[in-house]
């Protein structure tokens, strides 16, 4: 490790960064609007507290080295908040208003997975530069584009009901290829078994595939239960 700062690699690494962060802004968009909406901001707040704590500690771990049992409990953690986003964002689906129940799950889900995202950027990267400020830029890099993207994904969805289905089923999607990963990882660390894991790029194209196709299909059921009660029920004689 070193304090060198190269302009290729902290471009290439700021790039990487960003490329990670839209799969998982999927899944936190996803879990942070399956409750009603009074509840987004809450879910907001536990993914930048997520994101504070999770950068914290991986910066941290880069000048004084964590047992391996961290890195372990962070990967069950994001399993584990993965999980919650597949079931939240399976209610936003089914809820339109959203419940307690798919709030709370929204609130884990962005916990969970904001404090394992940094470190799983910092494994990515890595591979791209060994200098400690290239590193720690990226983290931050990616923690602010996951943020505005996120922001920008819930926006939207608040105005357009087919925008919600839409991030929910790209959340499903990218919740389950990023857990494929995670599970691998884990597989690795534990039992020193290397399971295949799946490209970030196909990651990246699944979820963006599955975003439009779940807008599409979200906009025709609207359209559809419009015109349905838009219909004048039959006179009864």
């Amino acid at each position: 490790m070193s304090f060198d700062l190269v302009p290729a690699e902290l471009l290439a690494a700021s790039l990487t960064a960003v490329l990670i962060s839209i799969p998982f802004a999927f899944v936190l968009a996803g879990a942070a609007i399956a409750g009603p909406r009074r509840s987004w901001n809450r879910a907001g707040l536990a993914m930048g507290i997520g994101l504070l704590v999770g950068v914290l500690l991986a910066a941290a771990g880069l000048f004084v080295p964590f047992p391996g049992a961290v890195a372990v409990l962070l990967n069950l953690g994001m399993l584990l908040g993965l999980v919650f986003a597949v079931g939240a964002a399976v209610l936003v689906i089914v809820h339109e208003e959203g419940t307690f129940l798919s709030a709370v799950l929204g609130v884990a889900t962005c916990v969970l997975v904001a404090l394992a995202v940094p470190a799983d950027a910092m494994r990515a990267v890595l591979g791209l530069s060994s200098s400690l400020l290239v590193l720690i830029a990226a983290m931050v890099i990616e923690a602010v584009a996951l943020v505005a993207i996120v922001g920008f994904l819930v926006s939207g969805a608040g105005r357009v009901r087919a925008l919600q289905i839409g991030v929910a089923a790209a959340g499903i999607v990218s919740a389950v290829l990023i857990g494929m990963g995670a599970l691998a990882l884990l597989f690795e660390d534990l039992a020193g078994v290397s399971l295949p894991q799946p490209p970030q790029s196909a990651v990246l194209i699944t979820a963006l595939v599955a975003l439009v196709i779940g807008s599409v299909v979200g906009g025709v059921l609207d359209t559809v239960r419009g015109r349905r009660q838009a219909e004048p029920a039959p006179e009864v004689r």
